[in-house]
């Protein structure tokens, strides 16, 4: 005799099939994943195989390398690893900063976001429509007209510092060239940027200014500020009628953000796949990190000089004609 099964044999077999499915879903999931994740690095790896490159630890990969490599060793690019799973590629080379720089791709949030407690959400974090939207902000505070009414607060600063020089000459003391450059920049930016006159130059005590939501304020520290920032500033002047005119003291600027420029190296992860000059091409997803600094220290670009010899005569006009629109990119280029 033929026994239907019941209403509630039929809810107690379907109550225990739904965990068994959703088992097997989940493990279906994570096995298409790892083969996902596979078939990409295994593209990813082909890919880098075109970019020789310095010899990785299985586990660390360049993590533990205090120099890793250079124009002469390898060229254009070579692979970066950030432990066993994150590769990058290192560009170092005009042609190459070019092609990437001309792109739209976003900026790689792992390097960027280890910047945010130092430095906070600014332009050089900030990407796409929100950077465009506070380089908007800021653009008219550059305008020369508006910089004119700063170039005697930068002078009395600038003055004091040379008048500590003069007197430690005398004295036969040595100058620390570096800190007395960074505290007058400080001090130039007080007075610019907060109308306050800090006295940071002749005094040890760390300065302060009116904050509206406390009593006090502590400056950022000095290691925010390089002698790079008053080159900068002193380089918006360059172009004005009066300091226009002093060639040789606008190449010297340029030669020291060359080798010194205030944005070392910028990050993109790729966003499609890119083909470089040469036929050379990176998959999408991969981290380009392009080292501007080390780029515009090629020799091939900057002829038989020495890359990392201070030689204003770099930048003069005839050789300027002559050299790469990528070579010199103190402050990186294309969009954010």
């Amino acid at each position: 005799m033929f026994c239907r099964p019941s209403h509630e044999s039929l809810s107690c077999q379907t109550g225990s099939l739904i965990p068994k499915l959703s088992v097997l879903f989940g493990v279906t999931f994570v096995l298409l994943k790892v083969l996902q994740f596979y078939w990409e690095r295994k593209k990813l790896i082909k890919a880098l195989e075109a970019f020789p490159g310095p010899p990785k630890h299985w586990l660390y990969g360049h993590n533990r390398l205090v120099r890793i490599a250079g124009p002469k060793e390898y060229p254009h690019a070579f692979p970066r690893w950030f432990g066993p799973i994150l590769p990058s590629i290192i560009i170092h080379h005009p042609e190459y900063a070019k092609t990437i720089l001309g792109r739209a791709d976003p900026k790689a949030s792992a390097f960027y976001k280890l910047l945010v407690p130092w430095i906070g959400k600014g332009l050089l974090i900030l990407e796409g429509s929100k950077w465009f939207q506070h380089r908007k902000m800021i653009t008219p505070a550059f305008h020369y007209d508006v910089l004119k009414s700063y170039v005697t607060l930068m002078s009395e600063s600038v003055k004091v510092m040379l008048d500590k020089w003069d007197k430690r000459i005398t004295e036969r003391r040595s100058v620390e060239l570096f800190q007395d450059v960074s505290l007058m920049t400080l001090d130039s930016l007080m007075k610019c940027a907060f109308s306050f006159n800090s006295n940071c130059q002749t005094q040890r005590s760390v300065p302060e200014f009116p904050n509206p939501g406390k009593a006090s304020a502590p400056v950022p520290p000095l290691i925010l500020l390089t002698p790079a920032l008053p080159l900068c500033m002193l380089s918006k002047f360059s172009f004005r009628e009066d300091l226009g005119k002093m060639t040789y003291t606008t190449m010297c600027i340029k030669e020291s953000l060359r080798l010194f420029p205030p944005v070392p190296g910028v990050s993109r992860e790729l966003s499609k796949p890119v083909t470089f000059p040469d036929g050379r091409s990176l998959p999408a997803g991969l981290l380009s990190l392009s080292i501007l600094h080390v780029a515009v220290c090629d020799k091939g670009t900057w002829s038989l000089l020495l890359p990392q010899v201070f030689d204003p005569l770099r930048f003069s006009p005839e050789k300027s004609a002559q050299r790469h629109s990528h070579a010199f990119l103190p402050f990186s280029a294309g969009s954010r």
